[in-house]
Parts: structure tokens; C-alpha cells; sequence
């Protein structure tokens, strides 16, 4: 038992560490797009006044997808959650609508950071391991008493989940 919670802590840090690194990387691109909303050309593009239908910004196009199938467009989503998860139109749309709805239009307000600060603030509750989930490792560890293969089996219940929710927020 003791070898478990050994391994379990060791995993979990390593996975929160690499994670935590992974994110900051990825959000270490989005500073030069917030940089760039403070450029006169950035803000004469983006300006309020001018009126686009929603139908034809790329946003939209992007998020519409290949098609309007069902199954293809989850074929599309699954694939499309390994790779750049955030493009710089996504980012700056997000950035635009948080203003839109929270701030005055010509505030300088610096989304990145608050994005940062957020991913941060979130990242210290996801990480926790909670008393239900030492449980459940624990029962699961005494479960597999007969080397019916409950480890393997039961370690793919968290990837499959993942997969169906990143999928889903793909959408």
C-alpha cells in the first residue's frame, strides 16, 4: 500500500508540473496577441462601431466546421483538440466579447493577465486530490485482490472522459 501512495504522489506531481509548464508555454503565445491589441491598426480594425454580420467572421467559419453531419464534425472536433486549441482569431474574439460584456469599450485592460491569473486560480482547485478520490484509489487497490486486471481496466475510465470532453469543447 505504501508503494501505491508512492507512486501515486510521485505521478501526480510530475503530471501537475508538466502541465502547469505545458500551459504556460502555450500562453506565452498569446502575449504577443494581446500586445498587438494595443496598435492603432489593431484597433481601427477592430473598431465597435463597424457592424459584421456574425455568419461571415472567421470565427464563425472556423467553429461551423467541414460540414453540418454530425458524425463528421465529431470526427473533426476529436482530431481537432491536438492541435493549436486556441487560434489567435479564437483569442482575440474572447477578448473582444469579455470586454464587450464586462468593461467599457475603450478600457486597457490587460486580458492576458487575467487570463493568467484565472488558469492559475483554477489550477490550484483541479490539482487537489479530495477525500472522495483517495477513496475510490484505495478501494479500487483492494478490489483487484484476485489479478482480475481492475487496474488496467479502471485506468482507462479518466482517458476516455477526457478524450469525450475535450471532443465536446471542440464543438
Amino acid at each position: 500500500l505504501h508503494v501505491f501512495i508512492f507512486v501515486l504522489a510521485v505521478f501526480h506531481v510530475t503530471y501537475s508540473v508538466i502541465t502547469i509548464a505545458l500551459s504556460r508555454l502555450k500562453m506565452r503565445t498569446w502575449k504577443k496577441w494581446e500586445t498587438e491589441t494595443t496598435s492603432l491598426e489593431y484597433q481601427f480594425a477592430n473598431d465597435p462601431a463597424r457592424f459584421r454580420f456574425t455568419h461571415q467572421t472567421s470565427f464563425v467559419k472556423r467553429h461551423l466546421g467541414l460540414s453540418s453531419t454530425p458524425g463528421i464534425r465529431w470526427v473533426v472536433a476529436f482530431f481537432r483538440q491536438f492541435f493549436r486549441s486556441v487560434t489567435k482569431v479564437d483569442y482575440l474574439t474572447l477578448r473582444a466579447g469579455f470586454i464587450n460584456a464586462h468593461l467599457s469599450q475603450n478600457s486597457k485592460f490587460d486580458f492576458h493577465k487575467y487570463i493568467k491569473r484565472s488558469m492559475e486560480d483554477d489550477f490550484k482547485v483541479v490539482v487537489g486530490i479530495s477525500l472522495p478520490l483517495w477513496g475510490v484509489a484505495i478501494l479500487t487497490l483492494f478490489h483487484d485482490i484476485n489479478g482480475v486486471g481492475t487496474l488496467i481496466w479502471i485506468s482507462f475510465i479518466p482517458l476516455v472522459i477526457l478524450l469525450c470532453v475535450g471532443t465536446k469543447l471542440e464543438m
